[in-house]
């Protein structure tokens, strides 16, 4: 039985997934964060403004909630698969980025919504710092590569903007593919290894 604290708790979390959900809502509609009032989000969700303004200062404020969520989502398919393991080996399809695929398309509405924002740090952006704070700081990648020969921080890069670019692809994309195809294809460029190119006729 919940006590009254956590009465309290889980009705100010459902009242602030309404107010977000109503946002996002009225961005994938709009296409335009800035005509967007406080007024408009809180008739979406049917609540007054008396209400949005005891759980966000203002609409920015709403909008950084939209982007924790969207990082929360990514964070948990890194970790999840290897809770309470010291070091996991790959082969083949690399179990966090399966479910990294999963985790987003299951959130689509929040991801398409943060793609159509302009004029703030991007979705994108966010992603690809939280990423190299995660793995410089929390998780190290083990290379077949003699750590000699390539340069950490440059390999790093390197796997970071080519996740990024690809979740952005999928996303821009609006999720044309399946998640198993998109964890397929993504696991295998990480070990692909470009033999040539050739110029197009």
């Amino acid at each position: 039985m919940l006590n009254n604290s956590n009465r309290q708790s889980r009705k100010k979390q459902i009242t602030r997934d309404l107010l977000k959900n109503a946002f996002i809502d009225l961005i994938l509609e709009e296409n335009n964060v800035n005509s967007i009032t406080i007024s408009d989000i809180t008739d979406r969700a049917d609540f007054n403004r008396g209400t949005f303004y005891i759980h966000y200062q203002d609409k920015i404020d709403l909008l950084e909630d939209l982007y924790q969520d969207a990082i929360e989502v990514i964070h948990q398919s890194i970790i999840e698969p290897y809770k309470n393991m010291n070091k996991v080996f790959f082969d083949g399809v690399i179990p966090s980025i399966e479910l990294l695929f999963e985790y987003i398309r299951r959130n689509k509405r929040l991801f398409r919504c943060l793609d159509r924002i302009e004029n703030h740090p991007d979705i994108y952006n966010r992603l690809e710092q939280f990423l190299w704070n995660l793995f410089n700081k929390e998780i190290h990648i083990e290379r077949e590569t003699d750590a000699q020969e390539t340069e950490y921080e440059i390999f790093l890069s390197f796997q970071i903007h080519a996740t990024v670019g690809v979740i952005k692809y999928w996303i821009k994309k609006d999720f044309t593919f399946s998640t198993k195809f998109m964890s397929e294809q993504l696991s295998s460029f990480y070990s692909d290894k470009v033999i040539a190119m050739k110029w197009k006729n």
